[in-house]
């Protein structure tokens, strides 16, 4: 089981020349379009599908926050075949699973070391940075080490701690999606 470690961050971006410099390379251009899906009676999304780079990516997750650190437990699989996006949909509907919530995110993905960042701009929410580092361990102090290495880097692009977002995407998002 794989757990990720993740911060996100307000950001502009124009920051991604910044990125490029500091990891040594360009950024690969990414588009996410996802949308997550719950029973009625939920308050948050049991699974999400996600079109991204010509394929199919079906995730679960437990988040756990505290102070805008992240510690996911995930469980996901790619399908190669997005021409499947539209019965999987409707499948999850058929199972009795309603859309949670829709979320398109445009920008750019770097690979630093055990550091994934990427810039992105966030349908009806702007610019952010998210970085993550996948660990085998749960937990927030089993996992000091990777928060630390996040937040040098956060540091090292030029973004202070107070740029750092508590909330979820989820939680932003619901003035403009269904929920």
């Amino acid at each position: 089981m794989a757990y990720e470690i993740e911060i996100k961050a307000h950001a502009d971006m124009s920051l991604k020349e910044r990125i490029d410099d500091y990891v040594g390379q360009k950024g690969e251009e990414v588009v996410k379009s996802d949308t997550y899906y719950a029973f009625p009676d939920d308050e948050a999304p049991r699974f999400r599908l996600r079109l991204e780079n010509g394929h199919i990516l079906v995730s679960a997750k437990r988040n756990r926050r505290e102070a805008g650190l992240e510690c996911n437990e995930e469980l996901e699989f790619v399908h190669k075949d997005v021409s499947d996006y539209d019965t999987m949909a409707a499948m999850a509907q058929m199972l009795g699973y309603r859309v949670f919530i829709h979320k398109y995110k445009k920008g750019w993905s770097w690979h630093l070391d055990d550091v994934h960042i990427e810039l992105l701009d966030v349908r009806h929410l702007g610019a952010f940075l998210e970085m993550e580092i996948l660990s085998a361990k749960d937990g927030f102090e089993a996992n000091r080490a990777s928060y630390d290495r996040l937040f040098s880097v956060l540091h090292d692009l030029g973004l202070g701690d107070g740029a750092v977002e508590e909330r979820s995407y989820q939680e932003m998002l619901r003035p403009y999606e269904p929920c």
